[in-house]
């Protein structure tokens, strides 16, 4: 019988949909809010803390009120080093040797955390996973979408980033409510000029809302890659495009089940998707939010569409191909892919 969890844990593979602050799990998420005396849902379950069970959400709505819960956690240069590093070591026995991870400046500058303090986190934490892990992270610095104003100090603090930590920053990310009326248009000269100065245009789009959402993001903000895009079925112009320009997907089916996207893993579009020719990865999102993470997505994909090792092989081929990773790093972990072999 062949052993899945195995074959997929020893795949190499890049994780390029993931949140540093949705990355929190519910021990590291207690003890940060013991250390602030933040209070919080489910506190009083101590180092067991269920977070998703202590404040169950079943909308977009709930889950950011949970999300801006252990936000609140974070409050020193400690703590960001602290959660980037605990993030590295399940990477890395995930068999992740590279992730680009989403953070969210804003969120904690409006608590009055000082930008100097998150870098100096981020760094000590980036530095101690690679050292302790050999696992490679890079930040997509994203602005919430029905904010605006962010765009431009978040692009500062991106600039800032890539100062201090030469080659830790991929680029801008957007994210948020998209189905809430809102415009890009006062996003787009942020997103121009973080191109100009060589970092990725990777917004969320076609998740809550439909294609119009994708085609904005790629026509308005130069859209590198899409995360999720899943709603992009319903656009056939918009699925010939995706594939002739090659603007790969970061899809994260266990998130779209939590959050109403889809029903269940089964009805997910994932293989109508592919079977478009559009490029895709797997990513976890928010895993302990959503009770997953990468190696679950592929197994969890693997048993609802009846996928065997040669396309969870392709698809961890495809996440190294979709990142934007140092040459050399993308090399070897080729090498290291070719040489796993099928279980029999």
């Amino acid at each position: 019988m062949v052993d899945l969890d195995a074959f997929v844990r020893a795949l190499p593979k890049a994780e390029l949909h993931l949140h540093l602050e949705g990355s929190v799990t519910p021990a590291m998420a207690g003890r940060l809010a013991r250390r602030h005396r933040v209070e919080m849902p489910g506190a009083g379950l101590g180092e067991t803390l269920d977070l998703r069970q202590a404040f169950p959400f079943v909308d977009f709505a709930g889950f950011l009120r949970l999300y801006l819960a252990i936000a609140r956690c974070l409050q020193q240069a400690g703590d960001f080093a602290e959660i980037a590093e605990d993030l590295g070591r399940r990477l890395h026995e995930q068999g992740v040797g590279y992730a680009e991870v989403t953070f969210t400046p804003a969120l904690h500058r409006s608590r009055g955390i000082d930008d100097a303090m998150m870098i100096e986190g981020l760094v000590a934490g980036r530095r101690a996973v690679l050292e302790r892990h050999d696992v490679l992270l890079r930040w997509v610095f994203d602005v919430v979408r029905i904010f605006p104003e962010q765009a431009e100090p978040t692009l500062a603090f991106a600039l800032a980033m890539e100062r201090v930590d030469p080659g830790a920053t991929v680029g801008l990310g957007l994210a948020g409510p998209e189905d809430r009326p809102h415009d890009v248009a006062p996003l787009v000269e942020a997103f121009a000029r973080a191109r100009a100065e060589g970092l990725r245009s990777l917004p969320h789009a076609g998740e809550l809302a439909g294609p119009e959402r994708i085609w904005e993001a790629l026509r308005k903000l130069g859209a590198d890659r899409i995360g999720h895009g899943v709603r992009c079925l319903d656009d056939p112009a918009l699925v010939e495009f995706l594939r002739e320009r090659e603007v790969p997907l970061e899809v994260c089916p266990s998130s779209n089940v939590c959050l109403g996207v889809c029903g269940s893993i089964a009805e997910h579009p994932l293989p109508r998707i592919m079977e478009a020719g559009v490029a895709v990865s797997l990513g976890s999102d928010d895993p302990p939010l959503f009770g997953t993470d990468l190696v679950q997505e592929y197994l969890r994909v693997a048993e609802a569409f009846g996928w065997g090792p040669p396309r969870l092989r392709a698809l961890a081929a495809a996440s190294i191909e979709h990142a934007f990773m140092p040459a050399e790093r993308a090399t070897s972990m080729r090498a290291a892919l070719a040489a796993i072999p099928d279980p029999e």
